[in-house]
């Protein structure tokens, strides 16, 4: 019997839930929130508002085989006097001077436009990312939203900044549930395959993008999945994609020429493979095995014939 797609996409999202993991992300949120605090309490005098929350939780966008509770801390224009300040005055209180006995000292490290730190919480290791940005305009954060953030220099490239909208970015996915899902199947192939080049944003921004370029959105998972794919395939060596926050970042830019042939050929390669053998959608788009309700279904049944004492064929995972 062919696999059933539409059933099987419907198991992979409901696998990957983040209600599977409440009890950890509690834990998670509280050490968020203890950030949260140490920031306000060290840099009362600069900031604008409390952190805010941002990243893939924050866009109700993340799956639960790898997530981030990531911050964002606005500070006034006039706070420090260069956005490297700003950073590094960031950096060295997070590697310097706070203290959490759950926190991993050496790990704390300098990213491009974050300070990114590591705990360790009843053996699971959190990795948790500060974003600071300096508003653009004196009392302009509370009305805009706008930030500017320092970019470190990375090999061959110097230093700059970039301007960013944090809400900007949660209210692009706001309400859409059918992009959404579609977004969160393909992180779970990103995740499971170490596609680490393909940036979640960029997912996000192309989904979107295939979407509204559709003129009949198909009913069914499977068909709103294969056609954001076949739109990769299909786009993603020539589009531009802008970051809606900041129409200077070019998010399509990320990805060198030969990594967007790499992504149109896995599209192309993977959907190809799929349509040769239905079974083929279970290499790419899998079930999380630890919160697959069908196995224990299955378990149940299984020893529910081994009690009636009536021999049974074998499952088949069709």
């Amino acid at each position: 019997m062919s696999l059933n797609k539409n059933k099987h996409l419907a198991d992979v999202l409901d696998s990957h839930k983040m209600s599977h993991v409440n009890d950890l992300l509690d834990k998670y949120k509280k050490k968020r929130d203890e950030v949260k605090d140490a920031l306000e309490e060290k840099f009362k005098d600069e900031i604008v508002t409390r952190a805010i929350n941002s990243g893939s939780y924050a866009k109700h966008d993340a799956v639960n085989i790898k997530f981030d509770l990531d911050i964002c801390q606005p500070f006034k224009r006039n706070s420090f006097e260069t956005l490297e300040d700003m950073a590094d005055a960031v950096f060295n209180y997070f590697n310097d001077e706070y203290e959490d006995d759950d926190l991993v000292k050496y790990k704390t490290r300098k990213q491009r436009v974050s300070t990114g730190i590591t705990f360790v919480i009843d053996g699971d290791e959190i990795q948790m990312d500060i974003v600071p940005g300096r508003e653009l305009v004196e009392d302009d954060y509370k009305e805009t939203n706008r930030l500017n953030l320092y970019v470190r220099p990375k090999l061959l490239e110097d230093a700059s900044s970039t301007q960013t909208n944090i809400q900007k970015h949660i209210n692009l996915i706001s309400g859409k549930d059918l992009e959404r899902s579609v977004i969160r199947l393909l992180k779970i192939w990103k995740v499971n395959k170490s596609k680490d080049r393909v940036k979640s944003f960029l997912i996000e921004l192309i989904t979107i993008r295939a979407f509204d370029n559709c003129s009949e959105i198909p009913t069914d998972q499977w068909g709103k999945l294969k056609m954001v794919m076949e739109y990769i395939r299909d786009n993603i060596k020539t589009i531009r994609l802008e970051d809606p926050a900041n129409s200077n970042n070019i998010v399509s830019d990320t990805m060198t020429d030969s990594e967007k042939n790499n992504l149109s050929y896995d599209m192309e390669f993977m959907l190809d493979h799929i349509e040769e053998n239905a079974d083929n959608l279970k290499i790419y788009f899998s079930v999380n095995d630890e919160f697959d309700t069908n196995d224990d279904d299955k378990k149940a049944a299984a020893l529910d014939v081994a009690r009636s004492g009536v021999i049974q064929k074998p499952w088949c995972n069709c």
